[in-house]
């Protein structure tokens, strides 16, 4: 809940709590309500205390009641550690060993057999797991970066960057899905120049193609070589309408030079159902659906359109014709 490391916690004096000063006493729900002083053992001259709420507080109240009752002591008494060694310890002057520690909290992994999308189970018996995660959690909730430093006791910003680059794939893959944008080919209503800062976001200026972009994560690979008109992750706008009427224009001379070839050899065109056929039909078909996308654009328009092609793809061009069928049928 602290984040902090496992030997700042079994460290901790047994009153390590004060007062925040000027705080006002309706704090709101998940505030913070205290200072929580803890032992600074890594880094020299680092800062050795956090905000708490009130769950952290009501956890070291609940300890101290503890350590009370099991080391008999009066209302006013302490001892040396909020985490007393249980064991040779009379007089409290010694903490919690970190092997007990990390055998309880990997004891307390197997009792709420919590596991990960592969059904692997998530094993807290290295506690600096839970440092992370509470680094990161502060990141995703929009905390600066010198507020996570101060709150983590680390000297340098570089050291609190290694937590915000391992959630490089996650804001990558959030900001791409906040374009509302369907298989219709639908404007998305962005800027060309938002566009490209998008796509660069880790500068991947690879994924500015020759007819469009590509709006693929920077964290995931293509395997599927041209095929980008018939992509949800491609995206162009008016700019590019002669690059992509020439490739259409090509693609057709191409499917009828080679038709007239197959025809030459074998004596029939090729069927339908050619796997080459098939592709390059595709292919027409989405760039067709581009340009008449793009067309309906004002000139000088720097919106750029994402998926216009898709519903040029083979499945969704056979479902297009059996719907057309059946409303026929009904006819």
């Amino acid at each position: 809940m602290t984040g902090r490391r496992a030997s700042e916690v079994l460290m901790m004096d047994f009153e390590p709590l004060s007062d925040i000063p000027g705080l006002d006493a309706a704090v709101p729900e998940g505030g913070m309500v205290a200072r929580l002083r803890y032992q600074q053992t890594k880094i020299d001259a680092a800062p050795n205390t956090i905000p708490v709420g009130r769950d952290v507080v009501e956890i070291i109240r609940e300890q101290q009641a503890w350590v009370r009752e099991n080391w008999h002591l009066g209302p006013a008494e302490t001892i040396r550690y909020l985490f007393p060694k249980t064991t040779g310890n009379r007089h409290g002057t010694k903490s919690w060993e970190t092997s007990n520690y990390n055998h309880v909290l990997k004891d307390f992994s197997h009792h709420l057999d919590m596991r990960d999308s592969h059904g692997e189970l998530l094993l807290y018996s290295r506690s600096h797991r839970l440092r992370h995660t509470k680094a990161t959690t502060l990141i995703n909730a929009g905390a600066p970066i010198h507020v996570v430093q101060r709150y983590l006791g680390h000297l340098s910003p570089e050291m609190t960057m290694r937590y915000a680059a391992t959630l490089a794939s996650t804001a990558e893959r959030e900001f791409l899905a906040l374009a509302k944008v369907g298989r219709d080919g639908r404007e998305i209503g962005m800027d060309r120049r938002d566009m490209l800062d998008l796509v660069q976001l880790d500068r991947r200026t690879d994924r500015i193609l020759p007819n469009g972009y590509c709006l693929l994560p920077p964290t995931r690979s293509c395997d599927k070589g041209n095929a980008c008109h018939g992509c949800d992750h491609f995206a162009t706008d008016r700019t590019f309408l002669p690059d992509i009427q020439r490739q259409l224009a090509e693609t057709q001379t191409l499917v009828a030079a080679r038709q007239t070839r197959h025809t030459e050899r074998y004596g029939e065109p090729m069927s339908a159902a050619n796997v080459w056929l098939e592709q390059r039909n595709a292919e027409i078909r989405s760039m067709q659906l581009e340009v008449t996308a793009l067309e309906t654009q004002p000139a000088d328009s720097t919106t750029a359109v994402r998926s216009a092609g898709v519903l040029g793809r083979t499945g969704y061009q056979d479902a297009a014709d059996a719907s057309d069928r059946k409303g026929a049928s009904r006819s």
